[in-house]
């Protein structure tokens, strides 16, 4: 597309970022397509400009393309409109037979619509198929196909001979996007003797972070004629996963055309990692219930594959399963996939479930276990060893030391993430990297320092669904952002992805949570905020509202001076320095799951000793310091000086804040099923067993 670039920068007047410059390839090339698009992203305010360069807010096609795309079609016969829209119907791409038997009308007799339609440049020959000449003109046509009609055609494609419907086809359908269609299964093909070692050697570069590579070795398998039809299967499969890795569109692009092609044959590993693939796509764009339905699809039909494909099924639906907390499908899934592997003849790749499981118990506040997984999947050697998701237990232990308020052994990890030794640099999960680079910069350096940081080099974060579904307290940290700089636009930007993300899912709790969280640091609501903390599975979350809480009630108390910025590693951290920008958690100090009330056994270096949680408690019930004295047999005067230290650990200032805050977490354990009697034990040790 080598005029694109020119043709956006003509129109927006500045360059366009790589993320706009990948959009913009669904003109095809187009330059009246291009230049549609460039007009549209700035009459809705799709683009913002940083610095001179352009930078998607939304990736939504802009209304103007679709007009465009509707007056071409406008010149064209009324025959070649009506199969045009027909066909746009059956996807992306089509077969001139099924177009004939939704219009009931012969192949012949559609050659010549077919060839106006080619002729005007609406659609072009691939192989045994014909395609549209790029999304935008695909997408343009069905969106001028009124909306009942639409679901009227697409009900009526499903239920025509020819088509076999599949447990997963309704799920493709309903989602108002005709992506892809089920075509009718390829006719079987015979298999030759098993030759998987080679196209096995490209899942093996992959798994080693050499992504890349990987794809390259499928590749050169895939061109061959003369493939067996399992190693073909095996580097199909392998093309999909390298650039599932790489995080790049082409995963989807192959997913479509193999679901196209052929049904879901049980052990099919190409056919499963497109439904893995299809599954993750549209959950990064917020479409969980489709997400999670393509997920359990793929797990589901894999239960004849190899365990080092099957795993694949099973640790993605894990990871989406673990975002929406729970965590006991997840981890039974995980189980499932070490079981498979250590069972097998060879074992190999074992360490693989011990990284996705160090983020499911990073996620539900038990540190220790958390770390110990992590550490278990970097230290793996030989065939144990999976340097691809080396970088996700890197990040899970950047994120145990920010939250202990180790910012040197957070910034070596979040190194480390970049830095895995013969790993492409792109596989890096950039989200969930720009997210911890970020939170380091704000805690580290503060607001203006990670402000920075996201509009130079992280432009397209605040605007990625992908980063609120993975970490809801995202959100409400980047509208705080927003306000300790007074940036407007960020602050739209953060409220109205996270407000559409939870309108698109409204039966999903934690992401309603994340968008009242939000809204409520956002407009000051405090009650919202203390429903946040007594209701939200997200340990982040919590100690984001319990800070905004503190911060509120300094702000309201005459007597006292509003803290600096909240940017915990742990919640009320305070600057070191006194710069009202500067907000340095101090080294050493652990939260376990971001609350001074969170400890046990699970977690590491509880911030409050047993005996500072216990006065905790005591003060939130209404006890004075003699009565306390009396319940731990201390003197006034110790627990007075035990108040003191729990105000420096925690950085408050007044017994008010301490009894308010105390309180909220003895509510949090109630609405968790625990009685008044118990609610001292649930505070002292047991907070993070019974949040969950």
């Amino acid at each position: 597309m080598p005029d694109a670039e020119g043709i956006l920068r003509d129109v927006l007047g500045g360059g366009a970022d790589r993320e706009l410059l990948e959009f913009a390839e669904g003109a095809g090339g187009d330059p009246g397509l291009l230049a549609e698009l460039a007009h549209g992203l700035l009459e809705e305010g799709l683009v913002r400009n940083a610095n001179g360069t352009f930078q998607l807010v939304e990736r939504r096609l802009p209304r103007r393309v679709a007009r465009f795309v509707m007056r071409r079609m406008g010149e064209l016969s009324t025959p070649c409109r009506q199969f045009l829209k027909v066909a746009a119907v059956l996807g992306r791409s089509f077969m001139l037979e099924d177009a004939s038997r939704m219009l009931e009308r012969s192949s012949a007799a559609l050659l010549s619509p077919l060839d106006e339609a080619i002729a005007s440049g609406f659609v072009v020959a691939a192989e045994q198929r014909f395609a549209f000449q790029s999304d935008f003109v695909w997408q343009g046509i069905i969106e001028s196909i009124p909306a009942p009609a639409l679901g009227a055609l697409r009900r009526e494609a499903m239920e025509r001979p020819g088509r076999c419907a599949r447990p997963f086809d309704h799920e493709f359908w309903v989602t108002g996007r005709p992506t892809w269609a089920n075509e009718p299964s390829a006719p079987p093909v015979e298999t030759g003797p098993d030759t998987g070692a080679a196209s096995s050697g490209a899942h093996g570069l992959i798994m080693c972070g050499r992504a890349t590579a990987g794809i390259r070795v499928a590749e050169r398998i895939l061109a061959s004629p003369s493939v067996p039809a399992a190693a073909r299967r095996d580097a199909e499969a392998s093309v999909i996963l390298g650039y599932l890795v790489l995080g790049r569109e082409e995963a989807e692009n192959h997913a479509q055309r193999i679901l196209r092609e052929r049904g879901p044959g049980e052990g099919d590993v190409a056919v499963l990692m497109a439904l893995t693939a299809l599954s993750s796509a549209r959950w990064n764009t917020g479409e969980l219930a489709l997400g999670l339905s393509l997920g359990r699809a793929a797990v589901r039909h894999g239960t004849g594959a190899d365990a080092v494909w099957r795993m694949h099924l099973q640790l993605a639906l894990a990871a989406k399963l673990t975002d929406l907390r729970e965590f006991d499908m997840a981890g039974s899934l995980i189980d499932d996939a070490e079981a498979g592997l250590r069972e097998a003849s060879e074992p190999v790749w074992t360490a693989a479930p011990a990284a996705v499981r160090s983020r499911l118990f990073l996620q539900a506040g038990r540190m220790r276990d958390a770390h110990r997984q992590a550490e278990l999947a970097i230290a793996a050697t030989g065939r144990d060893a999976v340097p691809v998701l080396r970088p996700l237990a890197y990040s899970v232990l950047g994120t145990i030391a920010l939250y202990r308020g180790d910012l040197p052994a957070a910034a070596e990890h979040l190194k480390r993430v970049r830095d895995e030794p013969g790993s492409d640099r792109a596989v890096l999960y950039p989200a969930r990297y720009a997210w911890t680079a970020l939170r380091l910069t704000a805690t580290r350096d503060g607001a203006r320092a990670a402000f920075t940081l996201l509009s130079e080099e992280y432009g397209g974060l605040a605007t990625r669904r992908s980063l609120y579904i993975e970490d809801p307290g995202a959100a409400a940290f980047l509208v705080r952002l927003a306000l300790d700089v007074d940036d407007a636009d960020l602050r739209r930007d953060v409220l109205r992805t996270v407000d559409g993300l939870a309108e698109d899912n409204p039966g999903i709790s934690v992401i309603s949570l994340a968008a009242l969280q939000a809204n409520a640091s956002a407009n000051g609501d405090s009650a919202a905020l203390e429903r946040i903390v007594t209701q939200s599975p997200d340990p982040f979350s919590v100690a984001l509202a319990t800070a905004e809480l503190a911060k509120h009630d300094a702000t309201e108390s005459p007597d006292e001076k509003p803290g600096p910025p909240i940017y915990p590693g742990m919640p009320f951290a305070r600057s070191a320095n006194g710069d009202p920008h500067h907000n340095s958690a101090p080294v050493g100090h652990e939260n376990g799951a971001a609350s001074p009330f969170h400890g046990g056994a699970d977690d590491c270096d509880c911030p409050l000793t047993d005996m500072e949680r216990k006065i905790m408690y005591l003060v939130s019930v209404g006890l004075t310091n003699r009565q306390i004295a009396k319940r731990v047999h201390l003197s006034a005067h110790t627990v007075n000086y035990h108040l003191r230290k729990i105000y420096r650990k925690i950085g408050i200032n007044t017994r008010a804040e301490l009894a308010r805050v105390a309180t909220l977490y003895a509510e949090r354990a109630r609405s968790a099923g625990h009685t008044t009697e118990d609610a001292e034990k649930w505070i002292f040790g047991h907070a993070g067993d019974a949040a969950h």
